[in-house]
């Protein structure tokens, strides 16, 4: 896997034997608009929680959750970016209405039912103006922005606890837009690509696809629409052993010509000790997959996850960490997603967050980091032959442009 050598007039670079090129400054502040035909995928930074914002080629646009961690108040184990003038779910709205350029969302996916991928209800969250709900996370995202289709999990298999206050905020705010706002809340239909589709110009685009490799245990086999249940039923295993909420998170596979990307919540790949083979969600996932040229790395590089039976299937040149807390990434993954010996070529992380703390128990290897805090935008070119990922500030409200990586081949 080769990268494409660099553009002169958009960065300064040298190669290696890989002939990938290094991040440097941009020639411009700001990120150059979105036009038609590019696929915009932005890892939206704000130390409380994960938010993906896509645009895809005709203009389609996406949300991937859109979490708010409180921690402990005020704050403590978190970071917030910018700053903590405003929260998350406001933070995130105005990126996706300045940076990414939309006034509307077209889906928005709730990977699972976690404080820190739909919003945490606290004393601090001021209530909505109409409506019996917080605003927190995704709910304050949906009322700045109108949401078209929301995609979760559902509520059938391994119920959500009813009683848990960030769950039952989440259901009354869809309920209310439901009414109010005529968003159509739909569970997710694993293995199928015909749920999240281009809504304005499908037909100009016919290599783009979004298909829908995992949930609840089910996940796409790899041929047409078919699926397979990796979990054994509940009541038949021990209560230890039963399925978590992480295990349950959706993953999304986008392609786009020859690209291939791969996002997946917090789904696990390394069971814990004693625990049996089946929790590792990664292991079923990768078979279907195979290689991805960029991936985000699952349940924020916590130890559970990025299996080396996972990293060798998906050989990925590109991975997004989304960390947001002291304990992301953990030692033993980052070992793991940089170990050259799993596959050649590229291994380049991008970190949206990486604390002080983690900082220093990694040591030496944030040096081989491309990034180490910043909004990540992928941006892939018309047809899916190339990438290129630019690094945004995520210090102050402007989001300059800090970096830029590539362009890469797609594989």
């Amino acid at each position: 896997m080769r990268r494409l050598a660099a553009v002169a007039l958009t960065l300064l670079c040298s190669g290696n034997v890989f002939g990938q090129a290094a991040p440097a400054t941009a020639a411009v502040e700001t990120l150059p608009a979105w036009t038609p035909g590019n696929l915009d995928i932005h890892q939206i930074s704000t130390g409380r929680g994960n938010a993906a914002f896509f645009r895809f080629p005709d203009g389609t646009t996406m949300l991937v959750d859109a979490g708010a961690a409180a921690g402990s108040e005020p704050l403590a184990d978190t970071d917030p970016r910018p700053d903590s003038s405003a929260s998350p779910g406001r933070w995130i709205a105005r990126y996706i209405t300045t940076v990414g350029g939309a006034q509307r969302l077209d889906y928005a996916v709730m990977t699972h039912f976690h404080a820190d991928h739909i919003g945490q209800v606290t004393p601090s969250a001021p209530k909505a103006s109409d409506g019996e709900f917080v605003l927190t996370g995704i709910t304050e995202v949906g009322e700045i922005i109108p949401i078209g289709t929301l995609i979760d999990r559902g509520d059938d298999y391994l119920p959500p606890d009813a009683s848990d206050p960030t769950l039952a905020n989440y259901r009354a705010f869809v309920a209310h837009a439901a009414t109010a706002h005529g968003l159509a809340r739909q569970k997710i239909r694993v293995g199928s690509a015909s749920q999240i589709v281009l809504r304005n110009d499908a037909a100009a685009y016919p290599t783009f696809e979004v298909r829908n490799v995992a949930a609840n245990g089910d996940v796409w086999t790899g041929v047409s629409d078919t699926t397979r249940h990796i979990f054994p039923a509940v009541d038949s295993v021990p209560e230890l052993d039963k399925p978590t909420e992480n295990m349950c998170s959706i993953g999304l596979r986008i392609r786009y010509g020859k690209f291939d990307y791969f996002t997946g919540g917090d789904m696990p790949g390394v069971p814990d000790a004693g625990a049996p083979p089946w929790h590792s969600v990664e292991r079923a996932v990768a078979a279907a997959i195979g290689p991805t040229d960029v991936h985000v790395v699952n349940h924020h590089g916590s130890i559970d996850t990025e299996s080396v039976e996972f990293l060798s299937a998906l050989q990925s040149s590109v991975m997004i960490l989304p960390a947001w807390s002291p304990t992301h990434p953990s030692q033993d993954v980052l070992k793991r997603i940089l170990s050259p010996r799993l596959y050649p070529g590229p291994h380049d992380v991008f970190v949206t967050t990486l604390r002080t703390p983690t900082r220093i128990s990694i040591g030496s290897r944030v040096r081989q980091l491309k990034a180490t805090h910043g909004h990540v935008v992928l941006r892939v070119a018309p047809g899916g032959n190339t990438y290129t990922v630019y690094v945004l500030d995520d210090e102050h409200a402007e989001a300059k442009v800090l970096s830029v990586a590539g362009p890469y081949l797609a594989k």
